[in-house]
């Protein structure tokens, strides 16, 4: 009889693990706005993202039925997007929640690699000039080089020393720095530190402070709201304008900073 068990659990799983090849979803032949609410993400953009992973991504296996590395980067994507568990995006996918373990740290390390391709502080003249041009015709504020601003993301209450990830919103985070051109692309990110540090402590630490105040900048500054001193590369919005000309000021800085920096 338990023989009998036996084979049947062990052809119950070889069928399991032929479904899993045959099911696997094409997960891009979904519509637009299902795409964007599982993944945050527009088809050109996964697309793209799918194409240049390809290569890196694409295992060297004896099985005839290795992942395909469009689905390895919907499948994290759609982890990270949606913080649900590994094992409902694993059958969503139509993989199993062990290789979906195995490909996370694959994927991640892959889209990490991407970073210095397209996430570039402005620094040289010829990225400065189009950066400048975009934000002064937001509202005529002239020499802008980046809007700078924090944005909390939550993380589960850690195990140890959990007091310094209490933001103010009382929930812990990450409190992460992001500088953004005039069409919010990336221009530097900093996303390293407890949800209960100052923004202006995280950018009085990082590096584009201490390029910029080495004078890695002539001629050009970043815009922030008033968490952030006022300092020759930095311009804030003025606490109490009076005149026209302060106001003006104030409203030009106000729409120069993307949606969601105000």
């Amino acid at each position: 009889m338990a023989d009998i068990a036996l084979l049947l659990d062990l052809a119950d799983r070889a069928l399991r693990k032929r479904r899993i090849f045959r099911d696997r979803a094409d997960l891009l032949a979904e519509n637009d706005d299902w795409l964007i609410s599982r993944f945050r993400l527009p088809r050109p953009v996964l697309l793209h993202l799918c194409n240049i992973l390809e290569d890196n991504l694409r295992r060297q296996t004896r099985r005839s039925h290795s992942i395909p590395a469009h689905l390895q980067v919907l499948s994290v994507l759609g982890f990270l997007a949606t913080g649900t568990f590994q094992r409902e995006i694993a059958d969503r996918s139509g993989i199993s929640q062990s290789s979906m373990s195995r490909i996370i740290p694959d994927v991640l390390d892959c889209i990490v690699g991407l970073m210095p391709q397209y996430i570039k502080f402005p620094y040289n003249l010829v990225h400065q000039l189009e950066v400048k041009q975009r934000f002064f015709a937001i509202a005529n504020l002239p020499n802008v080089i980046g809007a700078i601003d924090c944005t909390h993301i939550r993380i589960k209450v850690p195990s140890h020393d959990a007091f310094p990830f209490l933001n103010r919103k009382n929930y812990h985070s990450i409190n992460a720095q992001l500088i953004c051109d005039a069409k919010c692309a990336l221009l530097n990110v900093v996303a390293r530190w407890p949800g209960g540090t100052h923004d202006s402590l995280i950018l009085r630490s990082s590096s584009v402070a201490r390029r910029l105040d080495s004078g890695a900048l002539t001629d050009g500054w970043l815009i922030g709201d008033n968490g952030y001193p006022l300092t020759p590369w930095l311009m804030t919005p003025l606490i109490n304008p009076q005149s026209r000309q302060e106001m003006a000021y104030n409203e030009a800085h106000a729409k120069s900073r993307p949606r969601g920096y105000n």
